[in-house]
């Protein structure tokens, strides 16, 4: 872990971003970068009304946008819990019109804050297929943001660092009385606490906008019934409020390989939970899966929980996503190799494999049941600015499967982006948990085998090594 002693950000930048930092390649033509962030949060339900005390209470569109000799790209990200394959197309198409660019350089991605939704359901899933707060489509959304981003460019140059953060462990365990594989706690499971930071700056060393990816489902609102981008939007919220006096900077957040992965730290979300279903509330951690399934399934009435218990948990996102963010400002305030002028380099393929249509609907423990299925495909992309590389994947890949993506890419700056420019395919376990009868190995439509995982690092591989070949 890196060294945690923090000094004023603002000194810590102009101490080490100074004029003897490694700068290359500056000339005229070099980099330009905007921001912009908008509000797509619900309007308030009557009968569900929010809280209206945290930050993390707002849901966002954000957009970084940049261009370097003629090329531009961006980074589009929505707060949501999830979008269908075909609003990730859509909003991919329009943005990559509006700023007369490739499909392949917009990356449209989401955090997957799993109560980033209207307030009083139980399944915020589809929020962002239709109208998003004064909207009439996410698409739209995004064209406006990355639009006002566009008004913002000013010069700057990119850097990226790398940190680590240890607010993540491995979810996939076998209960201790059953022996059957559930959702819990494993802390002995593979895992990966690597946090990847591209930051962007202005010549005058004044923060513009941070991409950072690391790997954690935001879980702890599930079922909550209220809006909430959960510690992501906590986080991104504290950054862009440390960063900028005037609230202009902007920081997204995109999954990492997060297939497998959960917050180490759950308790107060599980309190919440045992407060609709009436389960005694001892102060102690209670076991998670035994709470949440009478409410996910139904069996418990889905009701407003305790203001008690929902506010010590938005407490609870609010503390970690203020935890990341501090590390995430470390990790830049860390930064000193910048690049006044990157190259600007895009490509974009589908992975297919062998798939395979369920028969039944067990949730985990068991061997499930299914018949040959259509084929699964995976859209897979590689973004080059200068030096650094994000490679990406529309779905979520298990951890083991990110460090091959790491080990095999031949580039040293390797950002890993996933829930990008498409999900048609959901959870995407690497070959070896195919054998554990978790819900996420039950609910993939991939065939059981390394296909997935060989074919996605190939060509994650195979277009990384194009971009380094252009670089000379």
């Amino acid at each position: 872990m890196r060294s945690s002693f923090f000094l004023p950000l603002a000194t810590l930048l102009l101490a080490w971003i100074s004029p003897t930092s490694a700068i290359r390649n500056a000339s005229s033509s070099g980099l330009m970068v905007g921001t912009a962030r908008i509000d797509i949060t619900p309007y308030p339900n009557p009968h569900w009304l929010p809280l209206n005390e945290f930050p993390h209470e707002k849901l966002h569109v954000r957009a970084i946008v940049y261009e370097s000799n003629g090329v531009r790209g961006a980074f589009v990200n929505c707060e949501l819990a999830f979008i269908q394959d075909g609003i990730y197309k859509t909003a991919n198409k329009l943005v990559a019109e509006a700023l007369n660019t490739s499909l392949a350089n917009v990356l449209v991605s989401i955090t997957h804050a799993h109560s980033a939704g209207p307030a009083g359901v139980t399944n915020a899933n589809q929020y962002g297929n239709a109208a998003v707060r004064n909207y009439t489509s996410l698409g739209l959304a995004a064209v406006e943001a990355a639009t006002l981003a566009v008004n913002n460019m000013q010069p700057a140059k990119v850097g990226y660092n790398t940190g680590e953060a240890y607010f993540n462990v491995n979810r996939d365990a076998l209960d201790p009385l059953t022996r059957r594989w559930t959702q819990a706690a494993n802390l002995s499971g593979p895992i990966d606490r690597e946090v990847q930071v591209l930051t962007f700056l202005g010549l005058d060393n004044i923060p513009i906008a941070v991409y950072t990816s690391y790997g954690m489902h935001p879980v702890n609102s599930y079922l909550s019934g209220f809006t909430t981008g959960d510690w992501p939007a906590a986080m991104m919220r504290w950054i862009e409020t440390s960063m900028s006096v005037n609230d202009t900077f902007v920081a997204i957040y995109s999954q990492q390989a997060s297939g497998d992965v959960n917050p180490l730290l759950r308790r107060p979300g599980t309190n919440n939970l045992a407060s609709i279903s009436s389960v005694p509330i001892t102060g102690f951690e209670l076991v998670q899966e035994c709470i949440e399934e009478p409410v996910r399934d139904g069996y418990t009435p889905f009701v407003r929980p305790d203001d008690h218990y929902i506010r010590q948990l938005f407490q609870e996102l609010e503390a970690q996503g203020i935890m990341m963010g501090e590390i995430v400002m470390q990790i830049m305030s860390q930064t000193t190799d910048y690049d006044l002028n990157p190259t600007i380099w895009a490509a974009q393929e589908t992975v297919s494999c062998p798939g395979r249509k369920r028969l039944d609907n067990a949730r985990e423990g068991v061997a499930g049941v299914y018949t040959s299925g259509p084929n699964f495909n995976v859209t897979t992309g590689a973004v080059g600015i200068g030096d650094i590389v994000l490679v990406t994947v529309g779905g979520e890949i298990f951890t083991r499967i990110g460090w091959r993506i790491k080990n095999e890419t031949t580039m040293a700056k390797t950002m890993i982006v996933t829930m990008t420019n498409g999900q048609p395919s959901g959870y995407i376990p690497d070959a070896l948990s195919f054998s554990q009868e978790t819900f996420q190995v039950l609910g993939t439509s991939l065939m059981p085998g390394a296909c997935a995982e060989l074919n996605i690092t190939s060509s994650l591989v195979s277009m990384v090594a194009s971009y380094k070949a252009t670089l000379g």
